[in-house]
């Protein structure tokens, strides 16, 4: 008997927990819109107010031809700053993957350059794009400069 008891007193307690758990459950529901976002990270707000966030998913080498002695040296910026690279003595036809982003807003210009140290003068210009609002699903895009052309593949949030 004294083990039946204490069952029931367990199964009491039990009850009692699920009846705070359904009080807090609707207490959840009453928050206002303007306490969620007050927690949005700045990311997200920016993609409110017209911003994104551009994900580099990687790159394929179509013709690597900027450097003459041997394979190119990538890197990607993204308005002014470095995103990814460099990709020492990448070849045409390899793919590199990057899965490298940052958040934007307005518009993001994406550039390749080839990177050259300082006796091979200044770094060549591989080509770019901007992009300005969320794709539906991964991209593509080819450019071309200083002598190689590469496809980049790019999602925008």
């Amino acid at each position: 008997m004294w083990k039946g008891s204490n069952l029931k007193h367990k199964n009491l307690s039990n009850e009692k927990a699920m009846l705070n758990f359904d009080k807090t459950t609707s207490n959840l529901s009453r928050l206002s819109l303007e306490n969620l976002f007050t927690e949005l990270t700045s990311e997200q707000s920016s993609a409110i107010e017209g911003g994104g966030f551009l994900l580099i998913d990687g790159f394929q080498i179509i013709n690597a031809g900027a450097d003459s002695t041997s394979g190119d040296d990538p890197y990607i910026t993204v308005n002014g700053q470095t995103l990814a690279g460099r990709f020492d003595n990448v070849g045409t036809g390899q793919y590199i993957a990057v899965n490298r982003g940052l958040g934007f807003e307005g518009s993001a210009n994406v550039n390749l350059f080839d990177y050259d140290d300082f006796l091979n003068g200044d770094d060549d210009y591989l080509g770019g794009f901007t992009v300005t609002g969320a794709t539906n699903g991964q991209n593509v895009t080819q450019v071309s400069g200083g002598g190689s052309t590469y496809d980049v593949y790019y999602r925008v949030f």
